[in-house]
């Protein structure tokens, strides 16, 4: 079944992920290879799957070495996958065997975001984002200082909302030296950008940039998303330069096939983009896309990959939201209203990350979210009340840590 001919499907290498993509991409004709770990791979997969590579873990090295062995035995065609940590690796297996598909040099644009403002910093369009590299604890001070307060301490490859610190004072500033000092050149601070946040969902095909949707973004505590809303609430103009920028920045990167996942924030002197990522929106926006405009991301990367019309959309819903759950940090002591939460108005779904017995971890980054509560509604306004109220449903007691005290940043 390898592509062998003009009309034949090709034959796909997918790393890592869930069972979607290589269904669809077997509706279309695809002879389908799953590479992953032994840990993911579970009955869903065999039966979606014509063959697999397992292994233990993720190394980007022996990933490489393994698929090229593989490429001799069965030829493949396409390298795909939605999943963070294999975007670097599959790069390099399309670079290595010359096939289609983005780059090494835009995947490594959008996960190492030193490099990316760097590369950004004279590109046209949207005025540049202040940023550098920390590679000493006074580089913090000095930009700071250059920058003004507060400013944002980030790792250069993080996700997830994952170690950021947005610093207000010169205190802040000096704790977060100790930071800088144990891991020199891994964080970028950059200038603190404020204004609504929102994200694009976009698929892109031979470098022409189609918006799915445009999402609305909230956030809590360390500046953790707490929920999404689609659509976002915004009128004609500010969708049109949401729109913009986000060609204007996939254009500057590279970016030609397939999903992105593109943050930006809306400051007083325009759209200023925070980052993007060459796969699918987490979080579960892939979900709110696809309740709200029938389309699934997914579906769309397996119709490209096979050359094939992508599915006809089917939108069930106006709007669509989904709100997290957060508790105080300690031991979880009792949740309850799980189901009064599931029976509300619009609740598509609801899941909890936490049991008595676990401990919350104080709100630094999405995994430190307890779970979370997706509704629809007829319009943004009722699909976001829908989602919080049913939240609000939910009660997840902790007992607090006696003597324990908040990190410092």
């Amino acid at each position: 079944m390898n592509g062998t001919g003009p009309s034949a499907a090709p034959t796909v290498l997918v790393l890592g992920g869930g069972t979607r993509l290589p269904r669809a991409l077997r509706a279309h004709g695809c002879h389908v290879l799953y590479g992953g770990t032994l840990a993911e791979f579970g009955p869903g997969h065999q039966d979606a799957c014509d063959e697999a590579l397992l292994l233990s873990g993720a190394d980007g090295d022996a990933w490489l070495d393994h698929a090229l062995a593989l490429h001799k035995a069965v030829p493949f065609d396409r390298v795909v996958t939605v999943r963070e940590r294999f975007l670097t690796t599959a790069a390099r297996i399309r670079d290595a065997l010359g096939l289609p598909g983005n780059p090494p040099r835009t995947v490594l644009l959008l996960k190492d975001k030193a490099r990316m403002r760097e590369a950004l910093a004279d590109a046209p369009g949207a005025p540049a984002v202040q940023a550098a590299l920390m590679r000493a604890p006074g580089d913090l001070a000095a930009f700071a200082e250059r920058a003004g307060l507060p400013v944002v301490l980030k790792p250069r490859d993080g996700s997830g909302s994952q170690g950021i610190h947005v610093l207000r004072d010169t205190a802040d500033v000096e704790r977060a030296a100790r930071l800088v000092e144990a891991a020199p050149d891994t964080l970028l601070a950059e200038e603190f950008l404020a204004g609504p946040e929102y994200s694009v969902e976009s698929f892109s095909r031979a470098g022409e940039h189609h918006v799915l949707a445009v999402t609305e973004k909230f956030t809590g505590d360390n500046a953790v998303e707490i929920g999404h809303l689609v659509p976002a609430r915004v009128d004609a103009a500010r969708h049109r330069a949401l729109e913009a920028a986000t060609s204007a920045f996939l254009d500057a990167v590279g970016l030609t096939d397939g999903p992105a996942h593109t943050e930006i924030i809306v400051t007083p002197r325009g759209p200023r983009v925070v980052e993007s990522h060459d796969r699918p929106g987490g979080d579960g926006i892939i979900d709110l896309v696809r309740e709200v405009t029938g389309a699934d991301v997914r579906d769309l990367l397996a119709a490209h990959v096979a050359g094939a019309v992508p599915p006809a959309p089917a939108a069930t819903a106006g709007a669509a939201a989904v709100w997290f759950l957060t508790a105080p940090p300690g031991p979880v002591t009792e949740i309850t209203g799980e189901e009064a939460a599931a029976a509300g108005p619009g609740v598509v779904d609801t899941a909890l990350d936490v049991a008595p017995g676990d401990t919350v971890p104080e709100l630094r980054g999405s995994d430190d979210r307890c779970g979370w509560v997706l509704a629809v509604g007829d319009d943004p306004g009722q699909a976001l009340a829908r989602a919080r109220a049913a939240a609000a449903e939910i009660r997840i007691t902790t007992r607090p840590v006696p003597g324990e005290e908040t990190p410092a940043p």
